[in-house]
């Protein structure tokens, strides 16, 4: 198939496992379509971040275009692939084979850096989707919120009928919190446990067009059961806030099941992501097609639109590496550029280059995951543009350019969420007029002995880019901002990183209202 040649929502999706994947549709898009086409978001994330700037993001002389924003100036420039012995490359990790990574794919990408959240937040599964209140090292209870994907689920702009699934989250642990009853925002924050069988997930998704009888309403079933109990003396409060958000739940199941699809026969896969990740041993590219299995799921899903939301923990490290730790021997040892003397590294470990073994995994995912994905995607004709065109897949890291620290964070993202976003841009948000630490000369104190002083500059924070991903699908500020400024989430900062005023100023904080500058369509 050429690289601009597109399939039709009538013909078919091969899966990394070999599935033949039979979408034969569709009546829905034959016609002149009246409804806005949908939105859809897809999240991947992985951990650790720590790759340096130069290796994650395009060349700086490829920022053109500046503006005046958050009190200082911000900076684009076009992504711009380069081609050499059949390598596509803007990063040493954003690249691919140059038969699959298309100049057309860059054109719909976006890469952004600069992003910080303004305190010590760790290892955190909560930071991908604007749960910061989650950290394994220093939690923080008052800033526990929803993940910005069950925002969308539960948003009527987002939704405006209950669909089939709300979300999907499929992988290794959760990035995903909801509130244990979403229609009451004091109800607890719980984990949405995630589904690591690609085949459990299909189950989800898809139902065969010949489906059961219809039947009576389960919860006109419960309901008079759960009045009496619920107006019982000997009921706790607690009790009551459990029983109100079960009862929820059952209503919106409900709703969910008059949800219709909008695919005919899809073959079941017959390959399972569980067998598929557990036989790939250490083996990267094996790793690389188990997930492929996860990613020909979300394709299948926005197909039907049985859902518009899917979230992949991709934790693997996509790494040949063969020591006996790759988090504290590779992950955490990537500010230096090359092997230490004792006492910081043993013996066995003087020939380890952390930041190289670091690259190379990184771009293994970049290329066999997410560009896996949004390649198929981009080949599904949606009725007014590819599947991708409708879409924000966005690959976010749990650090910066350190391990630990959530500053200069780097997001990849894809789509124009159909035509909100504006997209083939590189975007640096860092305000590189001064340095961090308080305007102190030399490299950052967390990290004095680094290879580095690329580290330092700070520039805006995660809430805008929660926020701003919120936008994009629809969702308005007005069902999720909860502060003057603006942004998902509290603007919440301390004296991790010295002087918050100085290093993430008012100007930044009151900018979050407004999606991120270059962004907006």
């Amino acid at each position: 198939m050429s690289n601009n040649q597109r399939l039709s929502r009538r013909l078919f999706l091969r899966g990394a496992g070999g599935a033949l994947l039979a979408i034969p549709f569709l009546e829905s898009v034959a016609g002149a379509q009246t409804n806005p086409t949908p939105r859809r978001f897809v999240a991947l994330a992985t951990n650790h971040g720590g790759i340096r700037g130069t290796n994650m993001h395009p060349a700086q002389a490829t920022l053109t275009q500046s503006l005046a924003f958050a009190g200082h100036q911000v900076r684009r420039g076009p992504l711009a692939l380069t081609v050499a012995n059949s390598v596509a490359k803007l990063s040493p990790v954003l690249s691919g084979s140059s038969g699959a990574f298309t100049a057309r794919l860059a054109g719909k990408m976006n890469v952004l850096r600069g992003i910080d959240t303004p305190f010590y937040i760790a290892h955190s599964v909560g930071i991908h989707l604007g749960n910061t209140g989650q950290s394994s090292n220093v939690p923080r209870p008052a800033l526990e919120r929803p993940t910005i994907d069950q925002v969308m689920a539960y948003s009527p702009n987002f939704y405006p009928s209950a669909p089939k699934v709300r979300s999907v989250n499929a992988g290794f642990d959760t990035i995903s919190f909801s509130r244990q009853n979403p229609s009451d925002p004091m109800s607890p924050i719980q984990e949405n446990p995630s589904l690591g069988s690609s085949l459990d997930v299909f189950s989800q998704i898809y139902t065969p067009p010949t489906g059961p009888a219809p039947r009576r309403p389960v919860v006109d079933q419960v309901l008079a059961d759960y009045r009496r109990v619920r107006s019982g003396a000997r009921i706790s409060s607690q009790d009551r806030t459990r029983l109100d958000a079960h009862i929820a739940r059952l209503a919106d199941y409900e709703a969910r099941l008059s949800a219709g699809q909008t695919c005919g026969a899809v073959a079941t896969p017959t390959t399972d992501f569980s067998t598929a990740h557990q036989n790939a041993g250490s083996n990267p590219g094996l790793h690389a097609q188990a997930w492929a299995l996860f990613m020909d799921m979300a394709v299948i899903a926005f197909t039907c639109d049985t859902t518009r939301i899917f979230t992949f923990p991709t934790f693997d490290t996509f790494s040949d590496y063969s020591g006996a730790d790759y988090h504290q021997e590779v992950a955490h040892r990537t500010q230096w550029d090359h092997p230490l003397a004792p006492p910081k590294d043993s013996a066995a470990l003087q020939q380890v280059y952390a930041q190289d073994i670091h690259v190379a995994a990184h771009q293994r995912f970049f290329e066999g995951v997410y560009l896996n994905l949004i390649s198929k995607l981009d080949a599904v004709d949606d009725g007014t543009g590819t599947l991708l065109d409708s879409c924000l897949v966005a690959w976010t890291q749990e650090s910066g350019i350190y391990t630990h620290d959530a500053v200069d964070s780097p997001i990849v993202l894809a789509g124009s969420a159909a035509g909100a976003l504006a997209t083939g841009g590189f975007c640096d948000y860092r305000n590189t007029s001064r340095k961090g630490n308080n305007g102190a000369a030399g490299p950052f104190p967390r990290w004095p002995d680094a290879d580095t002083v690329e580290y330092g500059w700070f520039g805006l924070t995660w809430n805008q880019y929660y926020g701003t991903v919120l936008q994009a699908m629809g969702v308005q500020p007005s069902e999720y901002e909860e502060t003057a400024s603006g942004g998902y989430g509290p603007m919440f900062t301390d004296t991790s990183y010295g002087d918050p005023a100085v290093n993430w100023p008012e100007s930044v904080r009151q900018a979050a209202h407004q999606m991120l500058p270059f962004l907006k369509a």
